[in-house]
């Protein structure tokens, strides 16, 4: 299952961190599969040719990370290869799973016409006559793992084409481009929560597992609300990267 740790990149760096970015990698190039359980420690230690200790270290932050989960009885298991989301720049989630080298797919669970709730109305800045196109959409990532269930509402009046879209496998983002509605800011919250019984049915896993919540609202150069909406996912398969400056 293992290669050697490739000594031409490896010069001053810890073992233990050579060893969980070799995991990691073959995690990702879907070297090894979500569910497959690795070897022992002690195992790994005699491939590697190091420490138990050194090993138990590069598997605790791998644990840590989310994408290993010990399992009494049974060992450890690969589960997730995690989505790192930069929300230093305004992305989605079609075009972040793309960077990463994933395959992105949608399932679309309710697709129609309606007047929004009063909250996402006035994120719209919308008139109460007015309508808007509302989606229930599952995320899916590679072999339809889900990674993230999302509500959108998305006006009428400024997208009457939205009929037309393949939610299942569009960029959202690039087509909003393409009828001259190129997104170019928003406004977002995000919470830390436990998922409800309907939210964690939607996600496939245990009532109250921790999730991240989250609510945007994205606009044009010129201040148009295009689209808003929240989300949810489970705790372990998305990480958050920002850059903080003082």
């Amino acid at each position: 299952m293992f290669l050697k740790i490739d000594d031409r990149h490896s010069k001053g760096i810890p073992l233990y961190v050579q060893i969980r970015e070799t995991i990691r990698k073959k995690i990702s190039d879907h070297e090894i599969a979500i569910g497959t359980r690795l070897p022992a420690e002690t195992n790994l230690a005699e491939s590697f040719g190091v420490s138990r200790m050194t090993v138990r270290q590069a598997i605790n932050d791998l644990v840590s990370d989310g994408l290993l989960i010990r399992k009494h009885g049974t060992g450890t298991i690969v589960c997730s290869r995690k989505i790192i989301r930069d929300y230093t720049r305004l992305t989605g989630f079609h075009e972040d799973a793309l960077s990463l080298g994933r395959t992105p797919t949608s399932r679309v669970l309710k697709f129609e016409i309606i007047h929004p709730p009063e909250i996402f109305r006035q994120k719209l800045m919308l008139k109460k006559t007015e309508k808007v196109f509302h989606a229930l959409r599952l995320r899916c990532i590679d072999n339809n793992q889900i990674y993230a269930f999302h509500e959108l509402y998305v006006p009428q009046s400024v997208c009457p084409w939205f009929g037309d879209v393949d939610l299942e496998n569009d960029s959202l983002y690039n087509l909003y481009k393409e009828h001259e509605l190129a997104i170019e800011w928003g406004r977002q919250t995000i919470e830390a929560r436990s998922a409800t019984e309907e939210q964690a049915q939607y996600l496939q896993i245990p009532v109250a597992s921790p999730i991240l919540w989250y609510e945007r609202t994205s606009y044009t150069d010129n201040n148009i609300p295009v689209e808003t909406g929240e989300g949810i996912s489970p705790g372990d398969r998305f990480s958050i990267n920002l850059i903080l400056k003082r």
